[in-house]
């Protein structure tokens, strides 16, 4: 069965040496993570004729992107361009459900917010969070 992402999901924002985490007010949209694809030819004579063999290589983990409406003075928005302007990473969970199937996934990332302001509408960001290692998918509170 589907489930309705409204009230279902979460961005978060970590602070201190052991993260607390709080709410980014405003998002409505969030896509991506996963990792690229990364493989190396190990092909060689023994390898049937007209095929290839490969390996598993090194991956990146894929960047997460989220849309968010901006609210003026927001502190966790605020945070999050300070971050942006001195190149600093800062702890990051996306959760998801509740109860006992709960899940989150927690990564570092520096934000890159980028702006849309149309003259008939509302003012929002476009954020990218690039993880700098492999994100942590388990059970909320874990």
């Amino acid at each position: 069965m589907a489930v309705l992402a409204q009230g279902f999901m979460k961005l978060l924002r970590g602070t201190g040496e052991t993260p607390t985490y709080a709410v980014i007010k405003g998002v409505f949209g969030v896509d991506g993570g996963g990792f690229t694809p990364n493989k190396i030819d190990a092909t060689d004579f023994d390898t049937p004729a007209g095929t290839r063999e490969y390996i598993s290589g090194p991956r990146e983990p894929s960047p997460y992107t989220f849309s968010m409406h901006y609210e003026q003075g927001d502190v966790q928005q605020e945070a999050m361009f300070a971050a942006m302007a001195s190149n600093t990473p800062e702890p990051y969970r996306i959760t998801f459900g509740s109860g006992a199937q709960a899940k989150q996934i927690s990564f570092n990332a520096v934000p890159n917010l980028t702006l849309s302001a149309p003259v008939d509408g509302k003012v929002t960001y476009s954020g990218t969070l690039e993880p700098m290692a492999a994100p942590v998918r388990d059970n909320q509170g874990a």
